[in-house]
């Protein structure tokens, strides 16, 4: 029987080949899954309120800054178009928040549902070919919460935060607020349930 060598040396190289390749993806898939272990599940700071004071704060921070940032990317949006009607200008939102849903979405990182569109309420916004356009107001209501000026009591896991003097003397007398934060049953993240206080309330209700 004659053999046809380089028949056998091809079948060979690609044997050698394959199984060079198989042995590659293999130990591929080994470094990839040895990665994904060893990675602790990451916790967002919202998740783990509580632990310290200033994730309070930081959320807090966050949180009273959402309408502002919504009115920001209206006055920062250079190719939205303006309508003028009963000598207010609304300003057309970005893709991100031309909608009622997306705004309450937004504002729902932070708040219960129920403020999220209390909030949007509050806002003054028209529809335009579907889409949302706001009016920006002209009162605003600066807030400083810091660790110096609040504070944190947990209780049955919510958390009960006081914060006073959460503003100048000039612009409200009565200058404290006050947030319960509960879990959200489905995200297990913290949400602000209510926010209780004179200054800014008008936002909220």
């Amino acid at each position: 029987m004659k053999v046809n060598w380089k028949n056998w040396m091809f079948i060979l190289a690609l044997s050698l080949l394959v199984t060079g390749c198989m042995t590659q993806v293999k130990q591929q898939q080994e470094k990839i899954k040895a990665k994904t272990q060893s990675k602790p599940a990451k916790q967002s700071a919202i998740q783990k309120l509580g632990d310290n004071k200033m994730d309070v704060v930081l959320f807090l921070k966050q949180a009273e800054h959402q309408l502002e940032n919504v009115y920001y990317a209206a006055a920062d949006n250079a190719k939205g178009k303006s309508v003028i009607e009963d000598g207010l200008v609304f300003r057309e939102l970005p893709k991100r928040f031309d909608s009622k849903d997306k705004i309450t979405g937004y504002f729902g990182r932070f708040w219960s549902r129920p403020l999220a569109e209390a909030m949007y309420d509050n806002m003054t916004t028209k529809l335009v070919k579907d889409k949302v356009y706001v009016a920006i107001p002209r009162v605003d209501y600066p807030t400083l919460i810091s660790v110096r000026n609040t504070t944190v009591q947990k209780n049955n896991g919510e958390l009960s935060v006081t914060v006073e003097d959460v503003t100048d003397s000039s612009f409200a007398s009565d200058r404290t607020l006050r947030y319960r934060l509960v879990r959200d049953q489905k995200t297990k993240r913290f949400e602000i349930k209510s926010r209780t206080g004179a200054y800014g309330n008008e936002q909220f209700q």
